[in-house]
């Protein structure tokens, strides 16, 4: 299997679907997105979208679906749409293909980030964790910014988000996730504007 075999069509479940719009409705959440915090660009989406993918998947392989048809369907349909993504923008077919390749491994870079981080429950206090997930968002989301106090105090709000998250889905079902309701009663980003 190459590296964007997952481009070509496959029959999804329809549960699949439903699961992964819930996804991108809890990506898209306008508070994720306010000053200081991601972006409301391509960049930015890409990685609230590869964020809240990496966590249903984290919580997929905790019930023993890690490596199932769902898990894959779930990352097949996120890279396509990110690939129709790019083709609406503009992106010419042959420049697609590496842009979507490059995603990936941004995807995959992310991901283990993130389970370095979160994988350190319970042996690191929620304080260190936070700073941990403060410190993938800051570098992911501004790479070569100097962050002003407003996106330090966003950033800060979306990584104790980001860690209420993962526990509000360690109790999630699969059927929940299934059904497009892993995200209800999930904990919403608290930002305060300064």
């Amino acid at each position: 299997m190459g590296l964007l075999d997952f481009l070509k069509p496959r029959d999804k479940t329809t549960s699949v679907h439903v699961a992964y719009l819930s996804i991108v409705k809890q990506a898209r959440r306008p508070e994720l997105y306010a000053t200081g915090g991601a972006p409301d660009n391509f960049d930015g989406r890409f990685d609230m979208m590869a964020l809240h993918v990496h966590l249903v998947l984290r919580r997929l392989r905790a019930l023993g679906m890690g490596r199932s048809d769902i898990g894959q369907d779930l990352f097949d349909l996120f890279f396509k749409d990110m690939d129709q993504a790019m083709r609406e923008a503009g992106v010419g077919d042959m420049g697609v293909g590496k842009k979507v390749q490059k995603m990936v491994e941004a995807f995959y870079g992310r991901a283990s980030a993130y389970d370095e981080v979160l994988d350190a429950l319970p042996d690191t206090n929620r304080e260190d964790m936070a700073s941990g997930i403060y410190d993938i968002l800051s570098r992911n989301l501004y790479p070569d910014a100097a962050l002003s106090a407003q996106h330090e105090m966003v950033l800060t709000a979306l990584a104790s988000y980001v860690l209420g998250l993962e526990t509000h889905l360690a109790d999630v079902t699969l059927d929940e996730i299934l059904s497009g309701l892993g995200f209800e009663a999930a904990p919403i980003p608290r930002v305060a504007h300064g």
